[in-house]
């Protein structure tokens, strides 16, 4: 039924709506004219105003209305447009932060931000419970921007986690876990079939081996939003020690298309056993120099040297300055 709602686009949406409320004076089904009632009394009253909690009261109370706004809002999509522009969430803003630039003098700063994630994060949850797919990198990508953008505009994820934010979480770590547990298989097949690139055995295990790599490379894009300690333990304990290091010829293929090295500073000891792989016999000056820049994003200086020194291309530690070059 989630999946089925998702579909349904703004129009369909609306005409819910005066379904469900149909019933009901537009004073009590309206977000706006709610609200404004309570702007009444705050400027009218405000010490009894603040003495009653009301910020604490208004997420609860404007959830059944906000929840049928978000029902045509799919975090899975681009194409689904963006919560910031319901009406729900502009007569939020404004009983929030005031009508210009300039905030009101007893606004309720927190009140947005509790909306939000008693209301919109709580569906998100739903989405990743029920419809998500971690190895959509066009789905990851979605729903991690929209989380970024929680945190960095609404400070969802900051400070204490509340219910719903350590719901939302255990949710994504479930999903992924369960990903790369159930759903990640490189087989592994006789040398003699693997020759052959053409064979079924090749393509299927190369297949299942970009698979994993891109799933890989969703993952690292919860950097900053999961906890450092889980994405360690599924990204590289998991992931990439158990899987992808089997096939060492597609190393330097990951090291260079997934710019994930940031997430691991701190823990390069980790990338000794990949470095060792990536040092794999080469022919020309342009992947050797490419090779070296890898391996100077995670800092294997001691790979640098020896690869320089096979090759005699100690020039270009000096001239690209990979000795020094800081992680990405």
């Amino acid at each position: 039924r989630l999946q089925n709602l998702s579909g349904m686009d703004i129009e369909s949406n609306r005409i819910l709506l005066q379904t469900v409320f149909s019933d009901v004076q537009d004073d009590f089904c309206n977000v706006k004219k709610i609200l404004s009632r309570f702007e009444e009394w705050r400027k009218s009253y405000s010490d009894s105003y603040h003495s009653a909690y009301i910020s604490l009261c208004l997420p609860k109370l404007l959830n059944p209305i906000i929840r049928h706004q978000l029902l045509a809002w799919n975090p899975l999509k681009d194409a689904s447009g963006d919560f910031e522009n319901l009406p729900w969430f502009t007569a939020v803003e404004t009983f929030c932060h005031g009508h210009g630039h300039e905030e009101l003098e007893h606004t309720d700063r927190r009140t947005l931000s509790n909306v939000i994630e008693k209301t919109v994060l709580p569906k998100i949850t739903a989405f990743v419970e029920l419809v998500w797919d971690p190895m959509s990198h066009q789905q990851s990508v979605c729903l991690s921007d929209v989380c970024h953008r929680l945190k960095e505009d609404y400070s969802i994820f900051e400070g204490e986690q509340s219910k719903p934010v350590k719901a939302f979480i255990e949710a994504v770590v479930r999903r992924l876990r369960s990903c790369v547990d159930e759903d990640v298989f490189i087989p592994l097949y006789p040398k003699k079939f693997l020759e052959d690139r053409s064979s079924p055995q090749s393509c299927f295990r190369e297949q299942q081996l970009w698979t994993a790599i891109k799933l890989l490379g969703n993952m690292g894009k919860w950097d900053l939003l999961l906890p450092e300690t889980v994405l360690m333990e599924l990204m590289l304990d998991k992931l990439l020690n158990r899987y992808l290091m089997t096939t060492l010829f597609t190393c330097f293929q990951m090291a260079k298309h997934y710019r994930f090295f940031r997430l691991f500073r701190g823990y390069l000891y980790k990338f000794m056993h990949f470095s060792s792989h990536i040092c794999f016999p080469v022919c020309c000056r342009s992947a050797v120099v490419e090779v070296m820049q890898v391996l100077s994003r995670v800092r294997c200086n001691d790979s640098i040297m020896a690869i320089a020194e096979k090759y005699h291309y100690e020039d270009v530690i000096y001239s690209h300055q990979l000795l020094n070059q800081e992680t990405v």
